[in-house]
């Protein structure tokens, strides 16, 4: 994260950063004799599993897991928020990682980032309301503005924002600047995208400035702080208008002026970082399967008096984990698969699967030589009575999941069908980018949309780590087939 005026402080966080990652390290070691968990613990044992487990599972340890996700959702780490210091630690870890398993850099040139320039905004701090007879009057400060300077006079119309949500709402005679009290019952991101969808309505009937009534405890002022102290990455749903936090308590007998800067815009480097270990058969070695995770988060909201940081342990530094881990168990089998596998984790899926997106636009492996995506998404906290198990999204879409879980019966491991989530869930992920480019691709999850979903409290000590570890060995083994070219995975029939 990018905090401004807070220095010396923000470094100190920074240097506590890598002693707990080469802390990690030390630990890493020590985990070298460790015994891998045994598939089917968790539940009843599976007598009869009698094969013993590949070369590669011995990297697939309780130990390890912890150790790699206390340190991805650490407190130094802020939450990873996409642009952020603390997301470049973050990606720089996963390459290390990378490397270490022996894979070579995806990217262009061999490096293992696939970078994009992107640009963001920040809302400016020097706005200026006057009454008629230009006596200041105290605000809130700017929840957003447009792409250029605003000086604005006239009469404040009082609207009811409430009747004006619908899309059917009247809109005719708006104009100039208007003013009224908008509640919702979204949080958040969330309910920043409503407002600002219906500012975008008001631009359109002609309102130039919307003035928003705020009580002092309102969370609108949180965000206002927000905005102005940490750039966002430019989108198309940004309101288009000033809109201006005021207490309800202020009146305009007259005319006011409001004058506001522009935001405040500059470019940032995006990073997806991305390995691959070659196949070892000539022909299949052009094929991959590629493994995924999106590595960003929500970042932290100073705003917030106790815990500032949304660690988004489970979402989605779990998925994070089984994909360096999983390039661990790969990388030190004992023979190189036949196909190549890719491994990759994104930027910005919290903001729109933006990072997936651009490496689609823009791969630098052939999307059409990608036989199946597995990304992976909130392993860490399963549902009551399914311990050990995973589900896939989109199930009808392809038999990519039946493949896995024949395999991974075998080892006592059941992937399935979830009833509710498989069908909703299946556009929520970096999948989505795959998919839509053709590419067979879907998410495998091991848990449920849990009350710490996208709050403070998705902290790594939460999570079920026996759990997590059999369901990455689970995807490992479900997925073998593939690797080895042995099984290839089908579009449903249409």
């Amino acid at each position: 994260m990018i905090w401004t005026g807070r220095t010396h402080g923000h470094d100190r966080r920074l240097a506590r950063a890598f002693a707990v990652f080469f802390s990690f390290l030390a630990f890493l070691a020590g985990c070298l004799g460790e015994m891998p968990l045994a598939l089917g613990q968790l539940e009843k044992p599976q007598e009869a599993i009698a094969q013993a487990l590949p070369v590669g599972a011995e990297q697939i340890t309780a130990g390890r897991v912890t150790a790699t996700i206390s340190f991805l959702a650490s407190d130094e780490l802020a939450g990873r928020e996409t642009s952020s210091k603390e997301f470049e630690i973050a990606a720089a870890y996963v390459a290390a990682r990378f490397r270490g398993a022996g894979l070579e850099g995806a990217g262009p040139e061999g490096s293992f980032y696939h970078e994009t320039k992107v640009s963001q905004s920040r809302v400016p701090s020097d706005t200026v309301l006057l009454q008629d007879d230009g006596v200041p009057v105290a605000h809130y400060g700017l929840l957003s503005t447009g792409e250029q300077a605003c000086a604005l006079r006239g009469p404040v119309m009082d609207v009811s924002l409430e009747s004006l949500q619908s899309p059917e709402a009247d809109l005719k005679g708006l104009k100039g600047i208007v003013r009224g009290k908008f509640e919702t019952q979204a949080k958040g991101s969330r309910a920043i995208a409503q407002l600002n969808r219906l500012a975008q309505r008001l631009q359109s009937a002609g309102v130039e400035a919307l003035l928003l009534d705020c009580d002092p405890q309102a969370l609108w002022i949180e965000q206002a702080e927000l905005a102005r102290s940490k750039p966002k990455l430019d989108r198309s749903d940004r309101a288009g208008i000033p809109i201006l936090l005021i207490p309800s308590a202020v009146s305009f007998p007259g005319p006011i002026q409001l004058n506001t800067s522009a935001m405040i815009k500059d470019e940032k480097s995006m990073r997806n970082v991305i390995g691959v270990l070659r196949g070892s058969d000539e022909t299949l070695q052009k094929q991959a399967v590629l493994y995924s995770a999106h590595l960003d988060h929500l970042g932290a909201n100073p705003a917030l008096r106790d815990d500032a940081i949304f660690n988004g342990a489970d979402d989605d530094a779990s998925g994070v984990t089984a994909v360096v881990t999983l390039a661990d168990a790969i990388g030190s089998m004992k023979e190189r698969p036949k196909r190549s596998v890719l491994f990759m984790t994104f930027w910005g899926e919290e903001s729109g699967l933006l990072g997936s997106k651009q490496f689609v636009a823009n791969p630098s492996w052939p999307l059409d030589q990608i036989v199946a995506n597995i990304n992976i998404e909130m392993i860490g906290r399963p549902e009551g009575g399914a311990r050990g198990k995973i589900w896939m999204t989109g199930w009808q879409e392809s038999d990519l999941g039946i493949l896995m879980s024949r395999s991974a019966k075998d080892w006592g491991i059941e992937i399935f069908e979830h009833p509710k989530f498989s069908s909703m869930l299946y556009r929520s992920s970096d999948n989505w980018s795959f998919v839509e480019r053709g590419v067979i691709a879907h998410s495998f999850s091991a848990g449920s949309l849990h009350p710490d979903y996208h709050q403070v409290d998705d902290e790594w000590d939460r999570l079920e780590i026996p759990h997590m570890t059999q369901v990455i060995q689970g995807l490992w083994l479900g997925s073998l087939p593939i690797l080895e070219g042995t099984q290839t995975p089908s579009k449903a029939a249409r």
